[in-house]
């Protein structure tokens, strides 16, 4: 959703922000407009729901604490940061108490709110059908995802699903709120949405016609089935990852490359994404660090300079990452494209001599040393916290691997090792569909689990993998993890979730913390 093709609504932020005033206050902002004068037509509709949009890129959420937050915690990276909150955070010991806490927590709760608002206005106003159809199906999208990542990292949310009203509408409880609960709402929001979202927006007609990076019926096919599929339901997930497959929208690109690029011609052109949070190379003066979502701010991923050797450094890639990634060659014998994609080495005899744009050696690292690359600068050198990388939210090739996994479990391994070799493929790796065919369903899983790693290293897949699949749970599965990432030694079982800010928790009587807590 480059900003040439769709324009981000900024000047409706106004109406979206998550706290509230008691309703004994009555102060009027001269300078922010009323729902009541706000809504009155199609072109604030789109901007409402543009605002939403908006959400994905701030602080809070994918420009840098989501992705944080699930690499973090995964095997594939070991934390060096000098900020307590990130060590904490990659070695379960982050407490209540810590102020960083608020930041996912709040993004996230601004885009429920921006949705709510959208969902309940958008509706009242004289437009047209389709447009408004659209408009709605992306609310719902985008409220379902919030959702989606709130309950998956704080188990025990509040479920808002309209604006405050007055009372104690301002403090909403999330007692007694199971992530079945919210898990039953995403299910909701995500059906409605694929009703009326269009599998693509070139044959639209209206204002968002032909633009890049809104919600489509696969984006809301392919999260409803990754949320049936965190259910262990493997044969509802497979059907709807069945339905985003042959709806022949998406395929895997020739060059894994061009999915982690700058290039906006490349990136909105490939056909592997299905939905993603659009970063540009923004160089505003404000970093906009606490994700305050009324200035004006680098709309950057901040993920790049936390990522990269070249800048803050906080994360590495383990040894464990660094070996799976080199395990296979291609039919050429070289080093898998994705690799080089995702960690940065010393690899002269492939034509890899340089990082950030300077000889290896002059950086003053040895041949042994090794870094992250992706969504990092490392190919370039170019100015990090100006990063106009796309995050992958939702890609194809994982809907690939989640239907693998739903055939495997539901008795079709055989079918399930023709996806995963259709990923492969596009590596360049050596067909082993047939042996993989005629593997045992826990052998079969145990490749699946390899695959996913080389495809998804560093895209916030990981952490939920491990989790989705009870490797916490087996004294076994845990030893193994903690001899990939020290990190592992202490964890604990209440730290499968992020605990409630404590200060959320002064503020809302009605708000109880959770195990972490």
């Amino acid at each position: 959703m480059k900003l040439k093709h769709f324009k981000i609504g900024l000047m409706v932020c106004f109406l979206f922000g998550i706290n509230a005033c008691h309703d004994e206050l009555d102060i009027v902002d001269p300078n922010r407009l009323s729902n009541e004068s706000f809504y009155e037509n199609a072109d604030q509709a789109v901007a409402a729901v543009d605002a939403i949009y908006n959400a994905l890129i701030i602080d809070g959420m994918y420009q840098r604490m989501t992705p944080v937050y699930n690499d973090g915690r995964s095997d594939e990276l070991s934390c060096r940061s000098p900020w307590v909150f990130l060590t904490g955070l990659s070695n379960f010991t982050v407490p209540g108490t810590d102020a960083a806490l608020e930041i996912f927590w709040a993004g996230h709760y601004i885009m429920v709110s921006r949705a709510n608002q959208a969902l309940e206005n958008i509706p009242n106003i004289e437009m047209d059908e389709g447009l408004r159809n659209r408009l709605l199906g992306q609310a719902y999208f985008l409220r379902a995802l919030a959702y989606f990542n709130l309950t998956n990292v704080h188990e025990n949310v509040p479920l808002i699903l309209e604006t405050p009203k007055g009372g104690d509408s301002y403090y909403p409880s999330n007692e007694g709120v199971t992530r079945d609960m919210v898990y039953s709402q995403v299910k909701s929001d995500l059906e409605t949405a694929i009703g009326l979202l269009p599998l693509n927006y070139s044959s639209v007609e209206g204002p968002d016609q032909g633009q890049f990076g809104r919600a489509t019926q696969g984006a809301a096919q392919s999260l409803l089935g990754k949320v049936f599929l965190f259910e262990g339901n493997y044969s509802e997930a497979g059907r709807y990852f069945e339905a985003v497959i042959n709806s022949n929208e998406y395929a895997l690109g020739d060059n894994y490359f061009d999915l982690f690029t700058q290039d906006p011609g490349l990136e909105n052109s490939n056909p592997g994404k299905i939905f993603w949070a659009d970063f540009t190379t923004s160089t505003a003066a404000e970093f906009n660090w606490g994700g305050d979502p009324n200035v004006n701010w680098r709309q950057f991923l901040a993920i790049t300079p936390t990522y990269s050797q070249g800048d803050f450094y906080d994360f590495y890639p383990t040894e464990f990452l660094y070996n799976e990634m080199r395990e296979e060659l291609t039919v050429d014998g070289t080093l898998d494209p994705r690799y080089h994609a995702t960690i940065l080495s010393y690899e002269p005899d492939e034509g890899y001599t340089t990082a950030y744009g300077v000889d290896w050696f002059e950086r003053g690292y040895t041949e042994t040393d090794f870094f992250i690359k992706k969504y990092t600068n490392a190919a370039t050198g170019s100015d990090a916290f100006a990063s106009g990388f796309d995050y992958h939210i939702i890609r194809y090739a994982d809907v690939l691997l989640m239907y693998a996994e739903c055939l495997a479990n539901t008795g079709d391994v055989p079918g399930a090792a023709g996806y995963v070799q259709q990923v492969r493929n596009r590596a360049n790796l050596p067909d082993r569909e047939a042996e993989f065919a005629a593997l045992s369903l826990d052998d079969f899983m145990d490749q699946l689990e390899h695959e996913r790693i080389m495809e998804l290293a560093i895209e916030g897949h990981r952490w939920w993998d491990i989790l989705r699949w009870g490797k916490l749970d087996d004294a076994a599965e845990l030893a193994e993890l903690q001899s990939h990432d020290f990190e592992f030694n202490t964890f604990a079982a209440n730290r499968k979730v992020m605990p409630i800010a404590q200060t959320e928790l002064d503020r809302n009587p009605n708000l109880v913390g959770n195990s972490a807590n």
